[in-house]
């Protein structure tokens, strides 16, 4: 379903290009980048290099030893023990200037334009390689 005349295509698109540019090394989890308005946008750094979608990854494996049952099949990434997820919530531009880089992210944060909530040892892992 189209977006009301937000331009939300061409902002979902440079917010793909800032998480593309930020994220150049895996990190082990999923990370889901919620703006205000319009669609999210996910980032899979399970694999060797992040990938940036805005359909949801496929959940990771059930963890070793684990038998898969009924409930693995309906899972969001990040809803089993054995897959890391943070999310990072704000207005759409702010998402993209938090991406710029570790300092960046730090003022977003600090100031309270975007907020971060989830797995937090994912946040230790990522490293924002920074560039708008």
């Amino acid at each position: 379903m189209p977006a009301a005349d937000d331009n939300s295509g061409q902002s979902t698109d440079a917010l793909a290009r800032a998480a593309e540019k930020a994220f150049g090394s895996p990190f082990g989890g999923v990370l889901k980048l919620a703006p205000d308005q319009g669609p999210a946008l996910w980032v899979d750094g399970r694999g060797a290099r992040p990938a940036v979608s805005p359909e949801a990854p496929s959940p990771a494996p059930a963890a070793k030893g684990r038998p898969k049952d009924q409930s693995d099949t309906n899972d969001a990434p990040g809803d089993r023990e054995d897959a890391a997820l943070c999310v990072w919530r704000g207005a759409r531009e702010s998402l993209i200037r938090a991406l710029a880089g570790e300092r960046a992210f730090e003022s977003a944060f600090v100031s309270g334009r975007i907020a971060v909530s989830g797995d937090m040892s994912l946040m230790a892992r990522l490293a924002l390689e920074g560039g708008r």
